[in-house]
């Protein structure tokens, strides 16, 4: 163990001090110790000494204390795993309600930090594609270019001359298994593509890659011209991200997917929310900012044989359904909604807010705004995006599942890109600045889209995933979807809580 861990500094064009080493050789894993400490510096040093491991381990600890309230357990969308969201309506939703105060106590502060409404330059020529792509890369190699896990790093045509161990960047091109189960990635930058394998014997080769994501390599290229990986790294998110609590005590209620429209919308369940959230508890009055994820509405034509699923069969009518739902909502609330694969705008991702005449339909305490969307309230940064790539993602990595939408949201912040599989079921637009790209690390991470319902955190960062307000459809009964509607997600931003509340 002492080699390896020698070997791992080294390899990092660092040192260690004896003391240091002899501490790590104490620890159940001294490498991976080493590795998530160097992971939580800002700088590491040329010389490791023990009190630089003591403070990178005295930050962690800290940020884990800060962390202790906002941090839950997954909540699965299956029914038989239902009840484990149990515990969010005791103690969590009490934790809101000890705390809580009226939100009319508090001014609005709500920045829209990043929103493609108003800024769509793209026509969809050759010319907007190789300016999308080339944004993507620079933009995330740019992140993997400050990981200190890239040792000698090169371009992929220097490291295809030489024969010691360097690290390269590329966007993957093809990602394929062979029969022996070595995994062979082909990665490209700007200038030279490279075939990488990943060893069938090393855990490598189960690691999650798709395509036209940008991975960070480690290896040798051998006498055949592969580049042999001994570790990939993916841009991600810091370790030491965390949740920076809100001098203001209010809360934001979360919902997504409400599909008015539809023969399956549930009024009833909807009408119970509207009366709590008007009269309810002190949790209720602390509620100041409503989100809603998406699919505001059901569309028209969205899917085969839609229309024997509708209750309004035209879209305008089932905006302004919506719109008189909104309005009967308190108005002290401000309620931000972004648009989904079943709203009346583009497809393509990145989606602008809904066109002036729907917008007018509704009242002023209402704001409409693109996806993704990267808001600002009370200080937190709320990444809100509907969530439509979880069908690439949930089809390209056998571990993903529409059940388990946090484990897909997790990837999307390791990936550090929304929708990184370009030509599948998520059509993506080719604007200049790639817009998915996840460049500033939020502090809530939002989703909808799968109508499930889960919380959780990943390095500091809250993942909410919202539930729906739509039973089962036939078409959702056929590809053995099953809903778990009308539970809101409440956060409170003074204290990182979350709470989920069943109507």
């Amino acid at each position: 163990m002492r080699q390896k861990l020698l070997e791992f500094i080294a390899k990092r064009g660092t040192l260690i001090t004896p003391d240091a080493a002899e501490y790590l050789l104490r620890q159940t894993d001294p490498v991976d110790h080493l590795a998530h400490v160097i992971e939580g510096m800002q700088q590491v040093p040329m010389v490791i000494t023990l009190q630089d491991i003591m403070e990178a381990e005295k930050l962690a600890i800290d940020a884990a204390a800060r962390l202790k309230v906002a941090e839950r357990p997954l909540v699965l969308a299956p029914r038989t795993e239902l009840a484990d969201s149990q515990r969010y309506h005791g103690p969590a939703m009490k934790t809101i309600a000890r705390t809580a105060e009226s939100s009319t106590n508090y001014e609005d502060d709500l920045i829209v930090l990043r929103d493609i409404t108003g800024h769509s330059t793209c026509e969809g020529n050759l010319d907007d594609f190789s300016k999308y792509f080339l944004n993507r890369f620079r933009v995330l190699s740019g992140m993997l270019r400050m990981r200190k896990d890239l040792p000698s790093l090169v371009d992929i045509a220097k490291a295809k001359r030489l024969t010691r161990e360097v690290s390269v960047i590329g966007m993957v091109a093809e990602a394929r298994v062979t029969k022996n189960g070595h995994k062979i990635v082909d990665l490209e930058d700007e200038m030279d593509r490279v075939s990488v394998l990943f060893p069938a014997s090393t855990p490598l080769a189960q690691a999650h890659i798709v395509t036209d994501q940008v991975i960070g390599v480690v290896g040798t290229v051998n006498s055949k011209g592969l580049f042999v990986a001994t570790n990939s790294i993916a841009p991600d998110i810091p370790v030491n991200h965390h949740f920076p609590r809100s001098t203001d005590n209010v809360s934001i209620a979360f919902l997504s997917d409400t599909h008015v429209g539809s023969k399956s919308f549930l009024g009833d369940r909807w009408q119970k929310f509207q009366t709590w959230i008007s009269d309810g508890n002190e949790v209720a009055r602390s509620i100041k900012y409503v989100i809603v994820g998406g699919d505001l509405v059901d569309g028209i034509g969205v899917y085969p044989r839609q229309d024997e699923d509708l209750a309004i069969d035209d879209i305008y009518a089932q905006y302004e359904a919506f719109a008189e739902l909104v309005s009967a909502l308190p108005t002290r609330l401000r309620i931000v909604m972004i648009p989904g694969n079943h709203d009346a705008v583009r497809p393509a991702e990145p989606q602008p807010a809904l066109t002036e005449g729907v917008r007018k339909l509704f009242p002023s305490n209402v704001l409409c705004v693109g996806n993704p969307c990267l808001l600002k309230i009370h200080g937190v940064s709320i990444l809100a995006y509907h969530g439509r790539s979880m069908d690439d993602l949930v089809s390209a990595i056998p571990s993903l599942s529409y059940a388990r939408p946090l484990d897909a949201m997790r990837e999307m912040l390791r990936m550090r890109h929304l929708a990184p599989i370009y030509g599948g079921r998520t059509p993506i637009a080719p604007e200049a600045q790639d817009l998915l790209v996840i460049d500033q690390v939020p502090d809530i991470f939002l989703t909808g889209h799968v109508h499930g319902v889960g919380v959780s955190e990943y390095r500091g960062v809250t993942l909410i995933n919202s539930s729906a307000w739509q039973s089962q459809t036939s078409y959702q009964k056929m590809r053995n979807l099953e809903p778990v509607p009308a539970m809101v997600p409440i956060m409170n931003l003074s204290t990182g809580a979350v709470a989920v509340k069943e109507f």
